[in-house]
């Protein structure tokens, strides 16, 4: 799994796969020093604007100010420093702090010192622009395209021009924020330095315009990014942006009142611009709050995906079908994965055709694993911004590429352990057939010869009783060296396995035996190895069978080849047994080892009172057809087997 503390996902942009565009570097949630400082500086403020804020009698309402100055100070700052932490490549969290930074030096609308005061009231100004700013950045961080600044630009232009021409002409410019007014007049404003214009009010009248501007414009667009987004682009939208809406819905309605409403009617509105008052001062400050929740859902949303896939994942699925199982919950019908492939230094699809970004809002984020990139996911850019979502995708990509490299690893070491079985088998059984022959035409042919000559030598013991009888001894002894020198070769490796093949020698096993055994074979020619472990496997399930099914039981032994495997069966109708209890398994560990040298297996079913029933299995490995051997030569190499 991807590693917080060492693992680096990092994304790519078209068409340039080879230089890295931006890093995700998933830290710690140790703060750095200046973050430190922030938030020691915002709480510092909270309380002294707490504090002055309640002292200030000449306000209309000191409690709800002092509550929201203190507010506008610590939730953007709280805010924003938990989106720095979760996602440090996001700006959202950096503008979040500054515009709680700014919410310090309005604190002094809660002063009476004329300077002090009008430096508050100027305050005004960055903060509505940069709430605008959050609002607009939101989730992505950034004002990537033209409308989005256009409109901060209108709104800045629009606002700033009215804030700059009253404070330094105005001596009395109230707060103009939302419940801050004053209860009679307001302390005088310090940085006026001008007489008052005669346009003020037509300045004033173009700023609302600007506002409501801005302020349906950024509602539109909202709308717009939660039709056009991704389904995760959506979720977050819906949770971060509904109060930011009513925010600015509320923004528009009361400047479209106090712009279009006759003066002599503005009293009888009184009521009504009282709620929208109230209704912006409570979404202002819900607004960053919004966005909060927007993270931690996304961060929970990101937990329950990871979950399900790495619960799908255990069922190994291919690399098309983990495609697949990310790109719903990722929402990105168009998400592939890539891995690296070094010979050609270059990312491949799971065909191994080279990864390219077929359209241009489409990024490449690698997934990183000891320091080395090992996957790639191409995604939506959208998906940029929830690395939460990426971090588990990739995470669970990683682990499936894990698994599927224990997998093959696994059963490369099966294989290995399979064709290491089979060499030992082969060399065993090359080894027997080497001695046999050694037996054959060495130490056999000797004795033979010396019988032949001992034959010679009978003629010349003309009538001596006493000699003929030793030479007769010494031949008996000469047949019977050879006899069991002939068995004792055979038992290495029989002949008849040689010459006719399985089906024959299982036959010449049934000529031999002093039961009657009926054999349904078959002359086809198979692997020497495969011949060899059934031969020996029929040879001890015959013996087995003969040692105990009793001298009433039949045995049979069937060979028979179907669906791609070689079956051997050897059945008795003896008393069975039960195969769960202890009994002598040297034999059938034998046959076991044998078998799984060929890659085959054993079963054994039998039942007290039902008789038994041993089956060797193994795929025809290297299976070959040979005509059938002539009846001729079959009789008579069976015939010499059983002589």
């Amino acid at each position: 799994m991807i590693d917080r503390t060492t693992s680096i996902v990092h994304e790519l942009g078209a068409p340039d796969l080879g230089a890295s565009a931006r890093r995700f570097a998933w830290r710690s949630v140790v703060p750095r020093r200046w973050e430190f400082v922030v938030l020691v500086v915002g709480i510092g403020s909270a309380v002294a604007a707490v504090w002055t804020t309640l002292d200030a009698h000449f306000l209309a309402y000191p409690g709800w100010l002092a509550v929201q100055k203190a507010d506008l100070i610590l939730g953007p700052i709280g805010v924003g420093l938990y989106w720095r932490h979760r996602r440090p490549a996001n700006r959202l969290g950096l503008l979040s702090v500054v515009l709680g930074l700014c919410g310090v030096p309005y604190i002094f609308t809660s002063t009476t010192v004329p300077a002090l005061f009008g430096i508050g009231v100027m305050m005004e100004f960055p903060i509505t622009v940069l709430t605008w700013a959050v609002v607009l950045a939101f989730p992505t961080g950034r004002l990537d395209g033209l409308l989005e600044r256009t409109i901060l630009l209108v709104g800045a232009l629009s606002v700033g021009a009215v804030y700059v021409v009253l404070v330094l002409t105005d001596p009395y410019f109230s707060p103009s924020f939302s419940i801050s007014g004053c209860r009679a007049v307001c302390p005088a404003n310090g940085l006026a330095v001008w007489t008052p214009v005669s346009w003020t009010t037509q300045l004033i009248d173009q700023g609302r315009a600007g506002v409501i501007a801005v302020a349906v414009a950024t509602v539109c667009l909202l709308v717009w990014r939660f039709a056009s987004g991704t389904p995760p682009r959506r979720r977050s939208i819906s949770i971060g942006a509904p109060v930011a809406l009513v925010f600015l819905l509320a923004q528009a309605t009361f400047q479209s009142l106090q712009l279009f409403t006759p003066k002599d009617d503005l009293a009888s509105a009184a009521p009504v611009t009282g709620a929208i008052d109230w209704t912006m001062a409570g979404a202002r400050s819900a607004i960053w709050y919004g966005f909060l929740f927007a993270l931690i859902a996304a961060e929970f949303y990101a937990g329950r995906v990871l979950r399900r896939l790495v619960a799908r994942s255990l069922g190994r699925p291919s690399f098309r079908e983990l495609e697949g199982m990310l790109r719903g919950p990722l929402g990105d019908p168009g998400l592939r994965l890539g891995f690296w492939r070094a010979d050609s230094a270059e990312w491949v699809d799971a065909d191994g055709a080279t990864l390219a970004l077929p359209r241009a809002d489409q990024r490449l984020t690698e997934i990183d694993r000891d320091g080395r990139a090992v996957i790639a996911i191409v995604h939506d850019q959208q998906l940029s911004e929830d690395p939460e979502l990426l971090e588990a995708a990739g995470t669970v990509a990683l682990l499936a590429l894990e698994n599927a490299e224990l997998d093959a690893a696994w059963k490369d070491s099966l294989n290995a352990l399979a064709e290491s079985r089979a060499r030992l088998t082969r060399a065993s059984d090359n080894e027997r057939l080497k001695l046999e022959r050694d037996l054959h035409d060495g130490a056999q042919q000797r004795l033979l010869a010396a019988l032949i000559r001992l034959s010679s030598v009978d003629e010349l013991a003309g009538e001596s009783p006493e000699l003929t009888r030793q030479l007769t001894a010494t031949r008996v002894e000469l047949e019977t060296a050879i006899d069991e020198l002939r068995d004792l070769a055979r038992g290495i490796y029989p002949t008849v396995l040689a010459e006719v093949g399985l089906g024959g020698a299982l036959r010449s096993v049934a000529l031999r035996s002093p039961e009657r055994i009926t054999v349904q074979t078959t002359n086809r020619r198979f692997a020497p190895e495969t011949e060899a472990a059934f031969y020996y496997c029929a040879l001890e399930a015959v013996q087995n069978a003969l040692k105990h099914a009793g001298a009433d039981a039949h045995t049979s032994i069937r060979l028979y080849a179907t669906d791609g495997e070689l079956l051997l069966e050897v059945r008795d109708t003896g008393p069975g047994f039960d195969p769960n209890l202890p009994h002598d398994g040297i034999g059938l560990q034998s046959m076991q080892d044998r078998l799984a040298a060929v890659g085959g297996h054993i079963e054994i079913r039998s039942h007290p009172g039902s008789g038994t029933l041993v089956t060797a299995k193994a795929l025809l490995t290297e299976l070959t057809v040979n005509p059938p051997v002539s009846a001729n030569d079959g009789r008579s190499i069976l015939a010499r087997t059983a002589s």
